[in-house]
C-alpha cells in the first residue's frame, strides 16, 4: 500500500504544477481582458450576451472594425471593482516559455469575439507586461490588475509573430477617491492589560 503511495507523489506533483499554471493563467487573464470590455459599445461583463435578432437575414458586409482608442474610468474602475474571477472568464492564456524560461502569456482565445472588435490583440499574441508591471506569478499579475483603476492608461506590452508590439489606451476621467480603509481591529483584552 505504502509503495503503490510512494508511486502516485511524482503525479500528485505533476497535477499540483499544473493547477498553479492554471491560476496563473486565470489571474493573468483579468489583465488583457481590460483592454476589450471597458468600452460602452461593447457587452457589460454582468450582463448575458443578447440573443440574435430573428429578423434579421444574412449579415452585411463587415466593415473593419474602429481602433478603441480609449478607455472610460468608470468602465475600468466597474471592471476591476467586479474582480478577477468575473474578468478571467474572457480570455485563455497559456505560458510562454523561451529557453526554458517564462517569456509571457500567449493567448489562446478571447471570448466572446464581439468584445474585442477594435482591439488590437488576437490569438497568437504573447503578453509581456502591463503597464511596465511584470505578471508571471499571481501576485505581480494581480498588483498590475488592482494599478490600473488609478493608472492614467492601459499599456499592454506584447509580442506578434515573436515581433514587439504595445497596445496604448487612454483611461478618460479621474480616478475615484479611494475607497476607505477599515478600521483597525479591536485590541485584545489580554493586549490591553500588561
Amino acid at each position: 500500500m505504502r509503495a503503490r503511495r510512494r508511486e502516485n507523489l511524482p503525479r500528485l506533483g505533476r497535477l499540483a504544477h499544473s493547477l498553479r499554471v492554471l491560476s496563473l493563467t486565470r489571474l493573468t487573464a483579468v489583465l488583457t481582458v481590460l483592454t476589450g470590455c471597458a468600452s460602452g459599445q461593447y457587452p457589460s461583463l454582468d450582463e448575458p450576451m443578447p440573443p440574435p435578432d430573428p429578423g434579421r437575414s444574412a449579415p452585411a458586409p463587415a466593415q473593419p472594425p474602429k481602433p478603441i482608442t480609449s478607455l472610460q474610468r468608470a468602465d475600468v474602475e466597474r471592471v476591476v471593482d467586479a474582480g478577477l474571477g468575473r474578468f478571467l472568464s474572457h480570455v485563455t492564456l497559456e505560458p510562454r516559455l523561451s529557453a526554458g524560461r517564462f517569456a509571457g502569456w500567449s493567448i489562446v482565445a478571447l471570448e466572446p469575439p464581439e468584445l474585442w472588435r477594435g482591439v488590437d490583440l488576437k490569438p497568437g499574441d504573447v503578453v509581456l507586461k502591463i503597464n511596465g508591471m511584470a505578471i508571471e506569478r499571481e501576485m505581480e499579475a494581480f498588483d498590475a490588475f488592482q494599478a490600473v483603476r488609478q493608472a492614467p492608461a492601459l499599456e499592454v506590452s506584447y509580442l506578434r509573430q515573436d515581433q514587439p508590439r504595445r497596445l496604448r489606451l487612454e483611461i478618460v476621467g479621474a480616478p475615484s477617491p479611494a475607497l476607505p480603509k477599515a478600521p483597525p481591529a479591536p485590541k485584545s483584552p489580554a493586549a490591553a492589560n500588561p
